[in-house]
C-alpha cells in the first residue's frame, strides 16, 4: 500500500489513537441498561472498572517491555485489532461474563497503544515539521486520547436513546470506524528501524534525574485521571440515582463535557506559560469540584455540568502538563519506559473514584461519598502545586 507524507501520518495516527480511546469509552451510558437486564449493582460496576484498568496496566507494561523493539506501526495495529475484538465479545457474548472480557480486552487495548501512539506522533511530527513547536505532538496526543474518551459515551449514550439495538449498534459503529483507522494506519510511514534483534527492556521506567518534577506528573497523571473515572464511570449513575435523568443521551453528553472540556482544553490553553497553567488549574479544579459536589447535594443538573466542565478542562490541562514533563525529562531511549510509567499511574486513577466512591457510597451515603472524594482530591492537587509552581531553576522544563 502506497505510504502518506509524515504530516499525513500524524493525523491518521491521531485518529488511530482517538477511536481506539473512543472503543474503550463506549459502555460508559450503557451500563444502566446492563445492569437493569443483568440485575447486578454498583458494586459489580467496580468490578468491571477494575478489569478494565488491569487490561490497561498489562498492555502498558507488555508495550514498555518491546516498544523500542517493535516497529511503531505494528504495535499500533495490534491496539487497534484488540480492541476490535473486544466490540466482536461485546455483539457476540452478551452477558455479564462477555462484559468482564470485553473490558478486559478492550484495556489490554489502551495499554498497547497509550505509549508508542504518543511516541509515534512526536517522531512523526519531527520528521514532518523539524523546526516546528514540538509541544504540539504532545497537545494532538493528549487531546486525542481525551477526545476519543469523550466521543465514546456521547455516540453510545445518543444511539442508546434513538436507536434499535442499544447494546449492539454502538459497538458495531465504533467497529466499523476501528476497521477504517486500521487500513489508513497501513499507509503511514514508520518512524523506528527494525529492532526485533534488541533484547527487551524494563518495561517501567523512571526519568534520570529530577525525580521530585517526575513523581509529581505521575501524582498529576493520576488525579487528572481520577476526574476522568467520575465522568466516565459515575456521571449516569449520578443523574439517574441521584439526580433523577435517565436519558441515555444525557448520561453521554454530561460524560461529553467534562471529557471534552478536558480535550478541548489542551489546544486552546496550549501557549500558556507553565506557571500560569499551573495556576489556573490550582484556581478552577477546586471551583469545579465545589460546584459538582453542590449539584449532587442540591440535585441541580446545571451545577453539576458547570462544576463537570470547569474541572474536565482544569484536569486535562494537568494531564498535559504531566505529560509534557515527563516527555521533556526523558532521554530518548528511555522515553517509551517513562511514558508507561506515566500511563500506568494515570490509567489506574480511572479506577479510584469508582471502587472508591462505590465502597465509600454505602457508609456515607452519594452525597457524602462525593465530597469526600473531591477533599482528598483537593489534597492530591496541593501537593502536586506544591512542587509545580515552586520558583523554576535554570534545569526545570521551562514548557508543559
Amino acid at each position: 500500500m502506497a505510504r502518506t507524507t509524515h504530516r499525513a501520518g500524524f493525523a491518521l495516527v491521531a485518529l488511530a489513537y482517538a477511536a481506539t480511546t473512543a472503543g474503550g469509552s463506549v459502555p460508559t451510558p450503557l451500563y444502566v441498561l446492563y445492569q437493569r437486564r443483568d440485575h447486578f449493582g454498583t458494586t459489580m460496576i467496580s468490578v468491571v472498572f477494575a478489569v478494565y484498568v488491569i487490561g490497561v496496566i498489562a498492555g502498558l507494561v507488555l508495550a514498555g517491555a518491546h516498544a523500542e523493539r517493535v516497529r511503531r506501526r505494528p504495535l499500533l495495529g495490534a491496539a487497534l485489532a484488540v480492541q476490535l475484538l473486544a466490540c466482536a465479545v461485546f455483539l457476540v457474548w452478551p452477558d455479564l461474563a462477555g462484559i468482564l472480557t470485553g473490558r478486559v480486552l478492550s484495556g489490554l487495548s489502551i495499554g498497547l497503544l497509550s505509549g508508542p501512539a504518543t511516541a509515534y506522533l512526536i517522531e512523526l511530527r519531527r520528521r514532518a515539521l523539524p523546526d516546528g513547536d514540538p509541544r504540539q505532538a504532545e497537545v494532538v496526543a493528549t487531546a486525542a486520547n481525551l477526545g476519543g474518551i469523550a466521543a465514546g459515551p456521547l455516540l453510545s449514550g445518543v444511539l442508546a436513546e434513538w436507536a434499535p439495538a442499544p447494546l449492539r449498534l454502538p459497538f458495531l459503529a465504533i467497529g466499523a470506524l476501528l476497521a477504517l483507522a486500521t487500513v489508513l494506519l497501513a499507509t503511514v510511514p514508520e518512524t523506528t528501524d527494525n529492532r526485533a534483534t534488541a533484547p527487551a527492556r524494563r518495561p517501567l521506567d523512571t526519568a534520570p534525574g529530577q525525580r521530585h518534577l517526575f513523581v509529581a506528573s505521575c501524582l498529576g497523571g493520576l488525579l487528572a485521571f481520577a476526574m476522568f473515572g467520575l465522568f466516565s464511570a459515575l456521571s449516569p449513575s449520578f443523574l439517574a440515582g441521584t439526580l433523577g435523568y435517565h436519558s441515555h443521551a444525557l448520561a453521554g453528553l454530561v460524560a461529553f463535557v467534562g471529557l471534552g472540556a478536558a480535550a478541548s482544553g489542551q489546544v486552546g490553553l496550549r501557549k500558556l506559560p507553565p506557571r500560569q497553567a499551573m495556576t489556573a488549574v490550582a484556581a478552577a479544579m477546586p471551583v469545579g469540584l465545589a460546584l459538582l459536589v453542590a449539584g449532587v447535594w442540591a440535585g441541580s443538573l446545571g451545577l453539576f455540568v458547570i462544576g463537570g466542565a470547569l474541572t474536565g478542562g482544569a484536569a486535562g490541562l494537568l494531564f498535559r502538563a504531566s505529560l509534557t514533563t515527563v516527555v521533556q525529562l526523558s532521554p530518548p531511549e528511555r522515553r517509551a519506559g517513562t511514558l508507561a510509567t506515566l500511563f500506568v499511574v494515570s490509567y489506574s486513577g480511572l479506577a479510584v473514584p469508582v471502587i472508591g466512591l462505590g465502597l465509600a457510597t454505602q457508609l456515607a451515603g452519594t452525597r457524602g461519598a462525593l465530597a469526600g472524594f473531591a477533599t482528598l482530591a483537593l489534597a492530591g492537587l496541593a501537593a502536586v502545586a506544591a512542587v509545580r509552581l515552586r520558583p523554576d531553576r535554570p534545569s526545570d522544563p521551562v514548557e508543559i
